[in-house]
């Protein structure tokens, strides 16, 4: 390479770092918060990180607004599409709704706990815009090792547990894919997205290849915790703190299906003969749904309820990767989008009964008539989850298997059909178990004499997370155009 190429092509590298902007704000962000804990001690020590972590997420939004909207950048490693930005700050506003949870006694205790929730944020980042697998793989352990420690934060010998059994689990899935991924490679010679497909069509055996997909997927569906992959879930939802807990059943989860849907579009476009990926995907999907709904029935424990009730939902995103349309994928992002916004909600009551000890649903008789505003708004919030109208969840379903049926009259695929029908009686199996709680808020009666308080921020809150979702369903054609 002559050095003037050497010098243009420095030149452009570096031009295109704009486009990192705010994943060099968060890492910044992060350092401060590290060095700000150090100078930081004693009892106001958690306001005063909190309120940095905020600044910092706010600057990472200026940061998001600043940067070049649509393009690939480092050499096809990285790209944005038009909807890049809009999930970035839906991931921001995630993020700073979880540092406002009530129960901050992981805050008080420790200062690692902002930045690894940075952390996490900084990895979804990467994972929506990767064009290469490899950097796939790094954002990805870069989301899951900080989850690990994140699980464990509660300081108690369960969360420990849960945190370690998530971690071996992990790594044994992180191992599969790393080896799926090098016989992608040893097959294609290439880890970029846009060259895999014409390098695998000059293969003559498929047989490679799809062994090196299924691996790649096990270590994907590890992630979505779809069944039977599922088995680290309800520990770690049980044992982790809360806030983290909301944060990490929806962010890492919409930016893997981001990327998956990428993938899968890719496969379609070779002509080497694959295995029927679309049906074990349908097929993961009715199992992810009727095990999450059936065993989150016998659940009193509201966080554990909750947790089989997110393998259930990542079986209905996952619809959208198996259309694999326009439709379908603008109907995946809609549904991720309400669903994380009924997720802040609703863990945020949890975090609420966490901070008066109060554990499962049946602690919960009676207190929706001592707090009516709060009941309102968890059972605005349960009915959206359920899917029902007048609720963003209804909108998010409608859409969902709206995408799904059309594909069905286009292909008549029987399994289409199935996953269809199925997924709507699973609708109706998730209404007697998100009911539960509005039952005993409001129908069940305690002789217990203990009184509770509410504060005005929670109030406000849950109102808010209510009322929105209200809203997405008068205006749902108002955020499909934000996010499309």
């Amino acid at each position: 390479m002559k050095q003037s190429e050497f010098i243009a092509y420095i030149t452009t590298l570096i031009g295109e770092f704009g486009y990192l902007l705010p994943e060099m704000t968060l890492i910044a962000g992060s350092l401060f918060l590290v060095v700000l804990d150090l100078l930081y001690k004693g009892t106001a020590a958690a306001t005063v990180r909190t309120l940095a972590t905020l600044v910092v997420l706010a600057a990472t939004s200026l940061a998001i607004d600043a940067a070049p909207i649509e393009g690939a950048y480092l050499n096809g490693v990285l790209a944005q599409t038009a909807v890049t930005p809009t999930l970035k700050y839906f991931f921001v506003l995630m993020t700073a709704a979880v540092l406002l949870y009530p129960n901050s006694r992981v805050q008080r205790r420790t200062g690692e706990y902002q930045y690894l929730i940075l952390m996490v944020l900084l990895g979804t980042f990467f994972l929506i815009q990767a064009q290469n697998l490899l950097l796939f793989y790094v954002a990805l352990e870069l989301v899951s090792i900080t989850s690990y420690v994140l699980i464990a934060f509660s300081f108690q010998r369960k969360g420990f547990e849960a945190g370690i059994k998530y971690l071996l689990f992990g790594a044994m899935s992180s191992g599969l894919m790393l080896y799926g991924l090098s016989l992608i490679y040893g097959l294609s010679g290439s880890l970029d997205l846009a060259l895999i497909p014409q390098m695998v069509a000059q293969s003559s055996d498929p047989t490679w290849l799809n062994l090196a997909l299924m691996l790649f997927f096990v270590g994907i569906f590890f992630k979505l915790a779809l069944v039977p992959f599922h088995i680290w879930s309800p520990d770690a939802y049980e044992a982790g703190p809360t806030a983290a807990i909301a944060l990490i059943s929806v962010l890492p989860k919409v930016a893997i299906l981001v990327f998956f849907y990428q993938f899968t579009q890719l496969l379609d476009t070779t002509d080497v003969e694959l295995f029927n990926w679309q049906y074990a995907l349908s097929i993961l999907a009715i199992g992810s749904m009727f095990v999450g709904n059936l065993s989150a029935l016998r659940q009193n424990n509201a966080k554990r309820m909750m947790a089989y009730s997110s393998i259930a939902h990542a079986g209905t995103l996952l619809i959208g990767v198996i259309v694999g349309t326009a439709f379908g994928y603008e109907a995946m992002l809609f549904y991720a989008v309400v669903y994380g916004v009924m997720n802040v909600g609703v863990f945020y009551f949890i975090d609420w009964m966490e901070k008066n000890e109060l554990e499962n649903i049946s602690d919960l008789a009676g207190l929706g008539r001592q707090f009516p505003a709060v009941g309102v708004c968890m059972t605005v919030l349960l009915v959206s989850l359920v899917g029902l109208p007048p609720t963003g969840g209804f909108s998010a379903k409608l859409l969902v298997f709206s995408s799904l049926w059309d594909v069905y009259l286009q292909s008549s695929d029987s399994y289409l059909l199935w996953l269809f029908a199925l997924g709507i009686l699973n609708s109706a199996i998730s209404l007697f178990y998100y009911l539960k709680i509005p039952y005993y808020l409001f129908l069940k009666t305690t002789n217990s004499t203990q009184r509770y308080r509410v504060g005005a921020v929670s109030v406000v809150f849950l109102a808010c997370t209510a009322l929105l979702v209200l809203a997405i369903f008068f205006m749902a054609d108002l955020l499909l155009e934000m996010l499309f």
